[in-house]
Order: structure tokens, then sequence, then C-alpha cells
């Protein structure tokens, strides 16, 4: 049995995962959430239900990859990396509908919308494939949020209710470039 976990710590994972999954921004077992402990991070395990975490779906990761039960997420090797090149001091990693349809067809979203503009002018995004989790973490060293192509989108925080809000915000601001798009074509 390895070192528990803090109960703030918890509860912070517990009502983001559950505000993620109730925004429908994960599917029941999608996305992941860590956030950094000095040299250690707390990560959701692999295939963790966000929205009904459990103190036993919550892994203790270490630098030198050793881990407490459960399995981490696998996108842990990215976290460190966003970790290692960033500031933050927690990650989240969802998959908002109407930013992923952006994702497709473009280099890098920029929001049409004031909150947007004044909150994430700027939105990478990433292609999928050979160093991409250096490339996130780059993309994040300068802006909040960046999106992997088709994929997702991964923000970083203080908080991870600093990092919910980007991802919040990057949706709603994909949601009505979208609903702008449709109208323009009527």
């Amino acid at each position: 049995m390895g070192t528990p976990i803090p109960e703030a710590t918890l509860g912070e994972l517990v009502k983001v995962g559950r505000d993620l999954y109730q925004l429908g921004m994960v599917s029941s077992r999608g996305g992941n959430l860590s956030i950094r402990d000095g040299h250690s991070m707390w990560i959701t395990g692999t295939g963790t239900a966000l929205g009904h975490l459990r103190q036993l779906d919550i892994s203790h990761a270490f630098t030198d990859g050793g881990h407490d039960p459960p399995p981490p997420s696998s996108d842990t090797i990215l976290h460190w990396t966003i970790y290692a090149t960033t500031n933050a001091g927690a990650i989240a990693h969802a998959h908002p509908r109407h930013a992923i349809a952006l994702s497709y067809d473009r280099d890098v979203f920029n929001p049409e919308d004031l909150e947007g503009q004044m909150h994430i002018p700027v939105v990478p995004v990433v292609e999928r494939g050979a160093l991409q989790e250096e490339k996130i973490a780059n993309s994040l060293r300068d802006s909040c949020v960046a999106l992997l192509r088709g994929h997702g989108a991964y923000a970083r925080g203080a908080s991870l209710w600093e990092a919910l809000h980007w991802l919040t915000a990057l949706e709603e601001s994909a949601h009505i470039a979208l609903l702008r798009q449709a109208i323009n074509r009527s």
C-alpha cells in the first residue's frame, strides 16, 4: 500500500471528473486527470470512469516510471512531459465533440466569440503520430489548451478547476464557431 491520497486531491479529482462526464465531454471510460504532487502525481487509472471516480481509481505515479495501484492512465508519459515543459499543477484530458470536429480541418483554432478571444485566443491543433507527446507539451507552454487532431483536448492549469475552465471555454467557442458556419451556409 502506497501513500494515501490527500482528501482535497481526491475531492478535486472526483468533482472535476463528474463535471466532465455530466457535461458530455468524456464517455463512460474516456479522458484522464492528474494533479502534480512534488516529484509525483496523482493520475486516474487506465479505463476509469471519470464520472464515478473512487479512491481506488487513482494511481500515485513517480517520475522513474513506478506507480502504486491501479495501473495509471495510458497518457501518463504525456502528463509527465507536460509537467516537465510547463508550470502546470494539474492536467485534464477530455473529448469535447465540437472542438474535435473543428480539429480535422485546421492547424490552429482561433475562437471568434468574445469569451474565447479573451481566454483562449489561440488553440494549437497537434497532428497524431510520432513525437505527439512533445508537440502537445510544447503547445501547452504558450497556450492553456491544445487539441490532438481527431481525438480530444488537453488543458493545463494551476488546478484541475482551472484546466476544466479552459476545456469548457474551448468547447463553448467551438460550438459557437460551428453554429456560425451552419448559419452562414443557409
